[in-house]
């Protein structure tokens, strides 16, 4: 073997590349736009539609289940003597089955399960027919049924976020089914690359010295020496790094191993911490100097670790406080634009989160490659929510998709987390009332094995078995009161907190369709039992007033949101150095016209509770705690900073908003990535619950600002 290593300014080439004496070339062309669907109905009708790839039948107003046919043509110009020709599915729902020219090809499950697959020789110069029967059943309504449910889906089909809610009869309405990923026809020469993955690694940290180790599953027709080039380039740089190696291949699949030195090179960082630095990786391999193939991968230098003993979440060997949320985009993953997945990622460091999980399902690839951008630290949910099928063989399935998911998503640094399982039957003793056949040792087998395949990826991440009950608190909605977050003793990570609030105000009038009764009909209440709204939590536990009118409990539903939202995010942040090491909010955006945990609704109308987590979750706060039950009222204050920025000889300002009165804590050293508690149970005469606390550094300038209102602090 022999290394050739080159650092020079490099120009990555076009897309399409022809070989010296056109044998081959290489290029990617896309397959979507519009299809041809045709459904058979439960009456054997046959109903035949226009649609658009990517996409959902839902996305054309179709509310089926079942088995669909999807079909196209595509024209071939030319056929290279010794091209290679793929097909390229990156997302069907659920199982699909492809066709090329009448002939069968390959067959896939998985919704988010990438189907590739070689197409030589079937394809044929001009007019090509391409053909999809894709299958998405709902779970067959038996007893019990969403406790054994056999399709991976997580919450795409049960869950209380979608359609009919987690346990109506109508809870699968509008089915995910249909080919909701990019569609591409790929060529290349005699040698195909496969996967590219890159295991980055960090020597030294305040140095910078990082290396990686390359590895490359390649697919070639013959023996050959292959000539492969690794160019290395920081995005937005010019320079770049070029490393060449001379490989032996075999006929059919081969596994190389490539190594980048190690060298200074910038790191990967949250947003809130530094610069989310990416590079490109873009492996070239040629036969006798013309290029074969080609792909190219964007990637980032970190290090991640979650310490047990310590209790603490480590990014690039620094403790690092995760402000989270949960995320479902939509029900409809084939809906959610680009531009969608940056809009919600930019709202989301608008309010200060800097960790999102994706809860029980996996999203479309964009919002990973934005999230890589954005500097967001991702916690992936494997689409296991609640109980399913107890038997070997679907313990098996799911760790095969288990291990697909991680070879997808393999190269993205904002993922840090892998959880197998949200909730599953041997956690959750809650499912003792729900479901009559309810076993406490179910799915054991499933969560370890799939545990087993997130382990087996080796990549440095966390892997978690589950996200348990215990982390889902859920004082002042399924149990207890908000108030409770006061002297409760949170775990580690606590991967759900929240409450329910209704949408914008049109958005309700648009759930109830000109229902207006009051107090609310049955008819009113099952509507929006439909779209997911709580009605016995919201009244009997949560104790929200319904008032006089629908708009005054509309009202009461947004301010009970905001108060609990702001409550439990401060309390819970109080544990920081205390053996809490992530906190998530439940949840971002509605992902459907819906009433739920969201403090954004599906138009992206924000709630008062989406400020009040813009506030709560300001990297560096002033929290106050008062006592106002005392013949003379007490203060207690504490300033949270996790930030890498030291204050020194700051002060907080704290001011009695209902008549300006105001207190001065001064001399304070807030060192970097602390809790410092400012004031003790401290006395102050003529203290109110109404108040504003503003942290200021030794200039004056203003840090934060962080406002109470009475009800905030009170009780």
């Amino acid at each position: 073997m022999r290394i050739i290593l080159l650092l020079t300014l490099f120009s990555l080439s076009s897309c399409a590349s022809f070989s010296l004496n056109n044998d081959w070339f290489v290029n990617n062309e896309s397959l979507n736009g519009n299809w041809r669907l045709e459904i058979i109905d439960d009456e054997n009708r046959v109903r035949q539609f226009s649609v658009s790839v990517p996409g959902h039948w839902k996305t054309s107003g179709f509310n089926y289940a079942g088995a669909a046919y999807y079909d196209r043509q595509f024209e071939l110009d030319n056929l290279g003597k010794l091209s290679r020709y793929w097909l390229e599915f990156d997302g069907v729902d659920y199982e699909s089955v492809v066709t090329v020219n009448g002939k069968y090809v390959s067959r896939q499950t998985g919704y988010f399960v990438p189907h590739h697959m070689e197409v030589t020789g079937l394809v044929q110069r001009g007019g090509n027919a391409l053909s999809v029967w894709v299958n998405s059943p709902n779970e067959p309504q038996t007893k019990d049924w969403s406790l054994r449910k056999s399709l991976i889906k997580g919450v795409l089909n049960h869950h209380d976020t979608r359609p009919g809610g987690a346990w109506s009869e109508r809870g699968q309405d509008w089915n995910s089914g249909g080919i909701w990923g990019d569609v591409i026809l790929r060529q290349t020469g005699p040698i195909a690359l496969d996967t590219l993955k890159v295991r980055s690694k960090v020597h030294h940290i305040d140095n910078y010295i990082t290396s990686a180790r390359v590895e490359l599953a390649v697919d070639s027709t013959h023996v050959a020496i292959a000539t492969v080039e690794m160019v290395l380039k920081r995005q937005g740089d010019f320079q770049s790094e070029r490393y060449t190696v001379e490989q032996e291949v075999t006929a059919g699949q081969n596994s190389l191993v490539l190594n980048i030195p190690k060298a200074a090179r910038e790191l990967w960082w949250p947003w809130d911490w530094g610069q989310p630095t990416l590079y490109d990786l873009t492996v070239s391999v040629f036969i006798d100097g013309q290029l074969s193939d080609k792909k190219t991968v964007a990637f980032g230098f970190r290090e991640i670790a979650l310490d047990s003993e310590t209790k603490q979440f480590l990014v690039n060997g620094k403790p690092y406080f995760i402000r989270g949320t949960n995320y479902i985009a939509s029900q409809w993953l084939g809906e959610v634009a680009v531009e969608q997945y940056r809009q919600d990622l930019d709202l989301m460091k608008e309010a200060n989160i800097n960790g999102v999980r994706v809860h029980a399902h996996v999203a479309g690839k964009a919002f990973y490659e934005l999230a890589d951008q954005a500097g967001l630290v991702v916690w992936q949910d494997f689409p296991l929510q609640w109980g399913y099928s107890d038997t070997p063989s679907f313990a098996i399935e799911a760790a095969r998709q288990a291990r697909a998911m991680t070879d997808l998503l393999f190269n993205h640094p904002s993922i840090a987390f892998w959880a197998g399982h949200n909730e599953p039957p041997w956690d959750a003793s809650w499912m003792q009332y729900k479901y009559p056949s309810y076993q406490p040792e179910q799915n054991k087998l499933l969560s370890e094995r799939v545990y087993q395949a997130l382990l087996n990826a080796e990549d440095g991440r966390v892997v978690r078995k589950a996200s348990y009950t215990h982390e889902h608190p859920w004082l002042g909605w399924y149990s207890g009161s908000y108030k409770d977050y006061r002297t409760y003793q949170p775990s580690m990570i606590v991967s759900e907190f929240g409450a329910q609030a209704m949408p914008n105000w049109a958005m309700m009038q648009e759930i109830l369709d000109g229902q207006a009764d009051w107090p609310m009909s049955n008819d009113m209440l099952n509507t929006l039992g439909y779209h997911n709204y709580q009605h016995h939590e919201t009244v009997n536990i949560a104790h929200i007033q319904q008032g006089e009118s629908l708009s005054q409990f509309w009202n009461n539903s947004q301010e009970y949101q905001r108060l609990v939202t702001k409550f439990a995010a401060e309390h819970l942040r109080l544990n920081k150095e205390e053996g809490v090491a992530a906190i998530y909010q439940f949840m971002f955006v509605d992902s459907w016209p819906s009433v739920t945990w969201s403090v954004l609704d599906v138009d992206r109308v924000p709630k008062p509770g989406y400020d009040a987590l813009k506030e709560s979750y300001q990297p560096v706060l002033a929290i106050a705690q008062v006592d106002l039950t005392a013949l003379q009222p007490s203060l207690t204050l504490s300033v949270i900073n996790d930030s890498l920025i030291s204050f020194n000889d700051a002060s907080l300002v704290v001011t009695n908003s209902y008549n300006q009165q105001s207190w001065k804590f001064e001399g304070l050293n807030i060192a970097a990535n602390s809790l410092v508690e400012v004031a003790n149970q401290q006395p102050i005469d003529g203290l109110a619950s109404y108040l504003t606390l503003e942290l200021r550094d030794n200039k004056g300038e203003t840090v934060s600002i962080n406002r109470y209102l009475a009800q905030d602090l009170e009780g």
